[in-house]
């Protein structure tokens, strides 16, 4: 039995998968599909964040949520990304390396 040219070009596109990171660093950061997601160990007691789709200020809701062991958050660039485009955020918070933090959608 062989597949046919057409159901083979028509099957989905395989799913980005999110940042692959070193579990001693203190911030991981990268493209989760569409989003920019990031995980900052400890969490700093206050944070400010810059975000730039190819090296343009760009729009979209930033979420976070604080544990004891850590800070985690989304960034979702409003107009959607597209191929090519890559993304930058800063990080500004007491005893957390500011980045860049990029990745490639």
């Amino acid at each position: 039995m062989s597949l046919s040219l057409a159901f083979v070009l028509a099957a989905p596109p395989a799913q980005a998968a999110g940042p692959v990171c070193v579990p001693e660093a203190p911030v991981c950061a990268g493209l989760d599909g569409a989003r920019f997601v990031f995980t900052i160990k400890p969490p700093p007691s206050g944070l400010s964040v810059r975000a730039t789709v190819n090296g343009v200020s760009r729009g979209g809701p930033i979420s976070m949520m604080t544990t004891p062991a850590y800070l985690q958050g989304s960034y979702h660039p409003v107009p959607a990304l597209v191929p090519g485009d890559v993304v930058c955020m800063w990080f500004h918070a007491p005893g957390v390396p500011p980045g860049p933090y990029c990745d490639t959608y």
